[in-house]
């Protein structure tokens, strides 16, 4: 029967814990900031479609020659009086239309790209806040197993004291010890709450256990930056950068505006009038808007080579602390290993009658403390991993 419910306790858990990429994949479709992006690239789409467009065409009504006189009323007077009804079309003379699309395509690819770099950094974070809330429980269920062990401390040193080998001191630092515990795990508590709110914060959803990896394991970065996306998308920016110059060197050469007026005359003849305006570029602003542009791709180019740079410091300073952490742990948990053997091997009912109770606080105290810092070396290993994920963005 134990077997048995004990098999259905593990199956309901299971039901109730959400694995990490199923977390990250639930918080990916549900993230405003990215359906925002979203919106924008279907926008772009948009944009694209209507980058070859011409502008609307103008629709002119007129009257001509209306008299001020008493004869104002009268359009049969005069040759030159009439009813119009004209169109005017600015019409492009440049594949400025072309160059404005492949601006709208270049700019839709920038938007994707930065939807990529968005759903990185959300599955940084939720890894982060994942592995900070399995190691606060691993320190939470040591705390436990530790408090235990003071209660088996107290058990002896009652028994001890009636024996009248073990003074009050003794007794009351060991119930104080056990109360810091209760504090210690009330804080804990806390700590795993507040994170559990950060991390329902950004993935939408209220989140009771996790199903994740905390074994420590040798790991290397692999840094690919060039297929970052947000290195991609400041290689688009680049070519964007060039197509705003080509554009700007197309805009030199203004629209025409065409324009055809038909005239409707009384005991005349009807006529039709066309035109052609041609705006001068005479003020030097089109050539300024080209300089600009070519100022811009040459900033960009510096960005991109500053981002790479950062990509490649970044990379070596992880991995700098993966190693470290890794290091530090793994010669922590050798010592906590010797510790907790001694404190089990007296508190083993064989030879309780013969160890110092004093003695086995104190390799207690100092097992708590090497199992925190062992904790908290853990901890930084696994945010740098975290934040690899986003550096080796996969």
């Amino acid at each position: 029967m134990k077997k048995f419910l004990f098999v259905i306790t593990l199956f309901l858990s299971s039901l109730t814990a959400n694995s990490i990429d199923t977390l990250v994949n639930s918080a990916i479709l549900k993230n405003s900031e990215l359906k925002s992006i979203e919106k924008s690239i279907m926008i772009a789409n948009e944009n694209i479609i209507l980058a070859t467009k011409y502008s609307n065409p103008t629709l002119s009504l007129g009257l001509t020659d209306i008299h001020t006189n008493e004869n104002y009323n009268k359009r049969d007077l005069e040759p030159m009086q009439a009813q119009s009804i004209g169109i005017t079309q600015a019409i492009p003379i440049t594949d400025k239309l072309e160059i404005n699309q492949s601006i709208q395509i270049t700019n839709k690819t920038i938007l994707a790209l930065s939807l990529e770099d968005k759903k990185l950094l959300l599955k940084s974070k939720i890894y982060e806040l994942a592995y900070k809330i399995a190691i606060l429980k691993e320190k939470k269920d040591f705390i436990i197993k530790q408090k235990q062990n003071l209660q088996k401390i107290e058990k002896l040193q009652n028994y001890k004291y009636q024996t009248s080998n073990n003074d009050v001191n003794s007794i009351f630092n060991t119930k104080i010890a056990r109360k810091n515990f209760d504090i210690v795990l009330n804080n804990l508590d806390t700590n795993i709450q507040t994170l559990k709110l950060n991390l329902e914060e950004i993935t939408y959803k209220n989140i009771k256990n996790i199903k994740i990896n905390t074994n420590i394991d040798k790991k290397y970065i692999n840094l690919k930056f060039d297929n970052h996306p947000k290195i991609k998308a400041l290689q688009q920016q680049l070519r964007l950068n060039k197509q705003q110059e080509a554009f700007e060197e197309a805009s030199k050469t203004s629209d025409i505006k065409l324009n055809a007026t038909y005239f409707n005359r009384r005991e005349f003849q009807d006529y039709v009038n066309i035109s052609v305006s041609i705006p001068l570029s005479i003020y030097n602003t089109e050539n300024i808007r080209v300089k600009k542009a070519q100022l811009q791709y040459l900033k960009t180019k510096d960005d991109l080579q500053t981002l790479k740079q950062n990509f490649i410091i970044s990379n070596k300073i992880l991995q700098k602390e993966l190693n470290n952490s890794y290091k530090n742990y793994k010669l922590i948990t050798k010592d906590i290993i010797a510790l907790q053997n001694g404190i089990e091997k007296s508190l083993n009912i064989n030879n309780k009658f013969k160890n110092n109770t004093i003695k086995i606080i104190q390799n207690l105290n100092k097992t708590i403390s090497l199992k925190i810092t062992a904790l908290d070396e853990k901890t930084k290993y696994f945010t740098a991993l975290s934040k690899a994920i986003y550096y080796e963005g996969k």
